[in-house]
């Protein structure tokens, strides 16, 4: 059995998150708006929406480094092959597990400290380590993937292979019409 079967799933279910949490917003937001035309303010609706948001960028986050859609700079790494290239993309995890590593252990702290505090939220009345736990889920689930391609990786280099280069709508554009 390979890891995929056993994350597909799992992924699927953030991916529904991510798109009920966009959906979320978009009808609270909508709807606080139309409401107030009526002049009818919706009480929560602004930190429910700002709750949502959080949520769905850090979720979304996750899922965008899951299909290789977040930012990066290629112009050097695309001229490295071999061994080279593969060395170069462990030393990248590193130096970014050690960022998303950082991030997870002082955002533990903040959740800490919220669920310590007896402060709640004005509207909703919730502890706001509700919020500060998007970001230990979202930095928690990049530090295991980027564990997850750093393994991988050591692995190809060990074998003298090239880790897959991940392809731009660009690069098919390219490739589709021959140029």
């Amino acid at each position: 059995m390979t890891i995929e079967k056993f994350t597909k799933y799992p992924i699927k279910i953030l991916e529904a998150l991510a798109v009920s949490l966009v959906a979320g917003i978009a009808i609270v937001v909508g709807g606080s708006v139309v409401l107030r035309i009526f002049g009818i303010v919706p009480s929560g609706s602004t930190e429910l929406a700002t709750l949502m948001f959080v949520w769905a960028i850090y979720i979304g986050a996750f899922l965008a480094f899951l299909e290789g859609g977040h930012l990066a700079i290629t112009a050097f790494v695309d001229r490295l092959h071999g061994r080279v290239l593969t060395g170069t993309m462990i030393i990248s995890d590193l130096l970014l597990l050690i960022f998303t590593a950082v991030v997870t252990i002082e955002s533990v702290k903040y959740v800490q400290l919220a669920l310590d505090s007896v402060r709640l939220t004005p509207s909703l009345k919730i502890s706001p380590a509700w919020l500060y736990a998007a970001v230990l889920v979202g930095m928690f689930l990049v530090s295991i993937y980027v564990i997850s391609n750093i393994v991988k990786n050591i692995i190809r280099f060990w074998k003298g292979e090239e880790p897959p280069r991940p392809s731009t709508e660009l690069d098919d554009l390219y490739t589709e019409s021959g140029i």
